[in-house]
């Protein structure tokens, strides 16, 4: 499988499950709709202010493929809308992607070649 989290050292053990949790259940549905074979997952976690009550937690998520490359960076309070939200974000970041992968480029005259040699 290709999940990679770097940071966990600093997640206690229900974090650590949710998080895995999480991400195996993104990474299969990664798989069932992509286009690329075994893309990569990669996850930075970062836990801040760990004194006190609450903690906030930074997470930066980055999906690498072979003809793909997306990430996106989310933090807040709650890690499992956190989690939620990266993933949300890597997967509106690959439907815009491919949307825009068959379409022909606009041609901009000022930038032109053509236009500055004449």
């Amino acid at each position: 499988m290709g999940l990679s989290f770097i940071g966990v050292d600093s997640l206690d053990e229900n974090e650590l499950s949710k998080l895995t949790f999480y991400s195996e259940k993104f990474y299969n549905k990664l798989l069932r709709y992509s286009k690329e074979k075994d893309p990569l997952v990669v996850l930075h976690v970062k836990k801040m202010k760990t004194g006190g009550k609450r903690c906030k937690y930074s997470v930066h998520g980055r999906l690498e493929g072979p003809s793909l490359l997306a990430s996106a960076t989310y933090n807040d309070w709650d890690f499992v809308k956190t989690l939620n939200t990266i993933f949300k974000k890597i997967e509106t970041e690959i439907e815009q992607k491919f949307k825009t992968e068959g379409k022909k480029e606009r041609v901009s005259y000022k930038h032109s070649k053509n236009f500055e040699e004449e």
